[in-house]
């Protein structure tokens, strides 16, 4: 019989099995990283459809996305059915609690995603996100500088935005709003606002994903506030060597940042006892709204 562990309350089969080799990571490490966090990330995570990369055999194996659940659930975990563009309703992971987060660490799960929705209200989206994704040759001042100009850009519109690093390469700035618009609103909003950033650096910027295009740019991702589309959610880890995490970060420390994946799971405690104050701890109390007098604003900033 595999030897077993107990994290808050799900019993974790192999716990000692190894999900990032160089780090020496292992399943009951990052089930208990989970564990320590969850204060800070369930507020953002909770209630709120799910996509999620699996990598059973640990980083370095095979690793699929996944949207629909459709077996047994396990502690903590359940499931929406959400009707699709071609018609059919299907099973969306959403979680309300840390044994969900353990649950789908026991499962194999490296990475969380989330929808700009909770799942009672998954047409009036509550988040709006600006993925800046560079290119591999762009400088990180540069990455720093857009996001920069981007808050300028909502502050000139009456929005204020919060800042994460992806654990990639990039940054997302987020904006929450009440719920009370539509995915057409939002989308609307992120396409004008991005291209207007474009048009200001052409040469800097671009908004179509054709690799092309994007050589020595900064690929600004407006599709991410498209209906089903997902962001990587905030203090979750990511399947890449390292075990970065994606951090949300407050916009004094901006310039102390030298890339995007500068914090990994094992350093997470380390970080926090630095930064105690949490940057997003106004993001869910934000009544801030997507209006008509909005959107002139982003035609006149």
């Amino acid at each position: 019989m595999p030897p077993s562990a107990s994290v808050a309350g799900v019993t974790l089969t192999n716990p000692d099995r190894v999900l990032f080799d160089a780090q020496g990571i292992t399943k009951r490490m990052l089930a208990e990283y989970y564990v320590r966090i969850a204060p800070r990330m369930l507020p953002h995570v909770i209630d709120r459809p799910l996509s999620i990369v699996r990598c059973p055999q640990g980083q370095g194996g095979p690793c699929f996305y996944q949207k629909h659940w459709t077996t047994a659930l396990p502690p903590g975990v359940c499931t929406v059915d959400i009707q699709e563009e071609e018609g059919d309703r299907k099973p969306y992971l959403y979680i309300q609690d840390v044994q969900g987060l353990v649950s789908l660490v026991q499962f194999g799960v490296l990475e969380f995603h989330l929808w700009g929705a909770r799942v009672g209200h998954v047409e009036s989206p509550d988040r709006i996100i600006f993925d800046l994704d560079p290119a591999p040759d762009v400088p990180w001042a540069r990455v720093a500088n857009t996001a920069l100009r981007l808050r300028a850009l909502l502050k000139a519109c009456g929005l204020a935005s919060w800042l994460k690093t992806t654990g990639g390469k990039g940054l997302h700035v987020l904006v929450p709003i009440v719920p009370d618009v539509t995915w057409y609103d939002v989308h609307d909003f992120v396409r004008l606002a991005t291209a207007r950033m474009v048009a200001d650096d052409p040469d800097g910027l671009v908004d179509v994903a054709s690799k092309a295009a994007r050589t020595d740019r900064i690929f600004v991702d407006y599709l991410r506030n498209s209906r089903g589309a997902t962001a990587v959610a905030p203090w979750s880890c990511r399947s890449r060597p390292g075990a970065p995490v994606a951090v949300p970060v407050s916009w004094r420390t901006l310039k102390t940042l030298s890339a995007g994946d500068g914090v990994h799971v094992n350093e997470v405690s380390r970080y926090l006892s630095r930064a105690r104050a949490d940057p997003w701890r106004r993001v869910i109390s934000d009544r801030q709204r997507l209006t008509e007098a909005v959107m002139e604003l982003l035609m006149t900033a």
